[in-house]
């Protein structure tokens, strides 16, 4: 039996919708509220440019939407002597689908549902690599995995951060927060995949505070506990890390997480 409770999915981008159509298919009620919406990169030549540029050691692709951005970005095929690293799985899948010439380079991707664990479990394969390396690119949205950056530094490579795409303020439409208001009063659980998606909602429902109030009193399951830090100082009160995975998911909430 599904849990009553509607479950609000904030991963932006094709990765959240197939989440809420997994839910849906499983029985539990979703929504998709996505954090952000994608954009352009917001310096496009400077991005193709730096792209175009020989010389680096390693190029870390943060999420699947940067790998999907890269591809569009550039003018040939991946490099086979620059070694690639993605945070996760589902990143490394989707370097594997987009990159061309990925498949020729060094790939490293910590193992199993590693996209729950991101930087810090790609921090010990980085740190194995041989030689180390020396110049880094960090193809990202306009900011994020600034942990990760800085270990890097501090072994004494160069970071080049790379914008290669944007990431845009998400305004409900009407519709949808009416849905929200109406799902409010049976109960809301959420589920959120990045720290800055929790001040993200915050804004959304500023106007509706009955919507804010459920999904603070609601589960809010985290797919990394330092998402899970931010959730509680943000005042939500039943807070679980959990497999951003709609079995995952729907297992926490009957277990009664919601």
């Amino acid at each position: 039996m599904s849990s009553a409770v509607t479950v609000v999915v904030t991963r932006p981008g094709a990765a959240g919708a197939e989440l809420v159509g997994e839910l849906q298919q499983a029985g539990q009620p979703a929504l998709w509220l996505p954090a952000f919406e994608f954009g352009a990169a917001p310096d496009e030549p400077q991005a193709r440019a730096v792209l175009a540029t020989a010389g680096f050691d390693l190029a870390i692709f943060v999420s699947p939407q940067a790998a999907r951005a890269t591809a569009a970005l550039l003018a040939q095929p991946w490099p086979a002597g620059t070694a690639i690293a993605a945070v996760g799985a589902g990143t490394r899948a989707a370097v594997l689908t987009a990159i061309p010439g990925a498949a020729d380079a060094m790939l490293l991707a910590p193992a199993g549902d590693a996209d729950m664990s991101g930087s810090e479990s790609l921090w010990p394969l980085l740190q194995a690599m041989q030689p180390p390396p020396r110049r880094v690119l960090l193809l990202r949205g306009q900011s994020g995995r600034e942990w990760l950056a800085e270990r890097l530094q501090d072994a004494g490579a160069t970071v080049v951060p790379l914008a290669v795409y944007s990431r845009l303020p998400y305004t409900p439409p009407a519709e949808l927060r009416a849905r929200l208001a109406g799902a409010a009063q049976t109960g809301l659980a959420s589920v959120i995949s990045s720290s800055d998606a929790v001040d993200a909602l915050a804004g959304m429902f500023g106007g509706q505070p009955d919507v804010l109030q459920a999904l603070r009193a609601g589960a809010a399951l985290a797919s990394h506990p330092r998402i899970a830090e931010r959730l509680r100082a943000a005042g939500f009160e039943r807070v679980t890390v959990c497999a951003p995975e709609a079995s995952a998911i729907v297992g926490v909430l009957r277990e009664g997480g919601g």
